[in-house]
């Protein structure tokens, strides 16, 4: 149209205003338009464009810098909400439960998977892959309107087991790319990972110092009976009566430190110890394990209230004098109980053993568990 540009121009040598504004659409199909300096080049649909003429930053005299067109004018906003618009509709995945890369994940967990549209349930469970947890080995549970996925485990998952410093188990699940939207719409494809918890198996040897036997009125004892004994004898916890009818109580301390600090939970806590049964154990009455909290070895954790009573230590069939005995008691609660409160118990985990009455024969009748013979397994939980 060569009558309005020549209108253009000659608007800018006369009345010297900003280049072109105003006209831009109208005399220009080129986007150019000539100054006393030379073309200014027009920036798409804005009303005033950038020009590299004038040394001093100008058109020339009498021409101000125009105005530099920037992304947050009205045409560059209506861009940048019509491309977050398409972005919103596309399908992809917000959020994974357990999240990408979790460690420590439960057993029992299940997978939520929360996505931005609506889903093609048929589709997007075709598209899931996993040889850690195929698609025949979980179930598919759809809700909120297709938008999110539960799969469910139909077995528990499985923890990495072992005794010392060992790798967890780690799942990897993914949709392939062929999983789609409601819209038919593909969504990319999203690989992601978890790992269970690690079970880890130890065994603690009794503190030497606090496992033993306490007698009422006579210390720890005679013979075997104590921490120090000497060949031919061994340190022994003995539980019942000795010859002088004096009553024998036993103690058992184990060391919780070297515990990591991080356990989720006991899956066990067993008490394993082995010895002989002398004399009439059943004339000594009901026998009692509890769990305790004591400093030393002492009159004082004698007569100490128990934290509660965890019931005989010992039940069967009547014993013959010098039977071996072998016992396995389950400690779990009352192991997990004193790891929770290890601060305050100075990181240990404490019992007593006794028999109801004594019985006046001038004969032992007492069961005598040595302490090299004593552990207190375990099995825990850690990520």
């Amino acid at each position: 149209m060569p009558g309005k540009r020549w209108i253009c121009e000659l608007f800018l040598l006369v009345f010297v205003i900003p280049a072109c504004s105003g006209f831009e659409h109208d005399c220009f199909e080129t986007r150019t338009c000539s100054g006393p300096k030379g073309f200014i080049e027009a920036g798409p649909n804005d009303d005033w464009w950038e020009t590299g003429a004038g040394a001093g930053g100008d058109l020339g005299v009498g021409f101000p810098m125009p105005v530099v067109a920037s992304p947050s004018n009205s045409a560059g906003s209506a861009g940048s909400d019509e491309e977050a618009t398409v972005d919103a509709a596309l399908p992809r995945i917000l959020e994974v439960t357990p999240a990408d890369g979790a460690t420590g994940v439960g057993s029992d967990t299940t997978i939520v998977i929360r996505f931005a549209q609506p889903m093609n349930s048929e589709a997007t469970e075709a598209a899931y892959r996993s040889s850690d947890l195929p698609a025949t080995g979980v179930s598919f549970t759809w809700s909120d309107g297709f938008t999110q996925l539960t799969l469910t485990p139909r077995a528990a998952l499985d923890y990495a087991e072992g005794s010392a410093a060992f790798p967890a188990k780690m799942y990897h699940y993914s949709f392939d790319g062929s999983a789609r939207d409601r819209n038919g719409q593909t969504l990319p494809a999203a690989p992601f990972a978890f790992s269970t918890l690690r079970q880890v198996s130890l065994e603690l040897l009794p503190d030497p110092e606090r496992t033993g036997t306490w007698t009422d009125g006579e210390g720890e004892g005679i013979h075997n009976c104590v921490r120090a004994a000497t060949a031919p004898y061994q340190p022994t916890v003995c539980v019942g009566d000795d010859a002088n009818n004096v009553r024998y109580s036993g103690f058992l301390s184990f060391d919780l430190s070297a515990l990591p600090g991080t356990i989720r939970a006991f899956s066990s806590a067993r008490l394993h110890a082995s010895g002989m049964a002398y004399g009439v154990l059943e004339a000594l009455g009901d026998n009692h394990l509890e769990h305790i909290v004591f400093e030393q070895l002492g009159d004082a954790a004698l007569h100490t209230a128990a934290l509660s009573a965890l019931g005989p230590f010992y039940s069967g069939p009547s014993l013959m004098n010098a039977t071996r005995l072998v016992l396995s008691y389950d400690l779990t609660s009352a192991v997990q109980d004193d790891y929770g409160n290890r601060v305050a118990r100075a990181q240990r985990s404490q019992y007593r053993l006794g028999f109801a009455k004594i019985v006046a024969d001038g004969s032992w009748d007492d069961l005598e568990l040595p302490t090299s013979a004593i552990r207190l397994a375990l099995t825990y939980l850690v990520p």
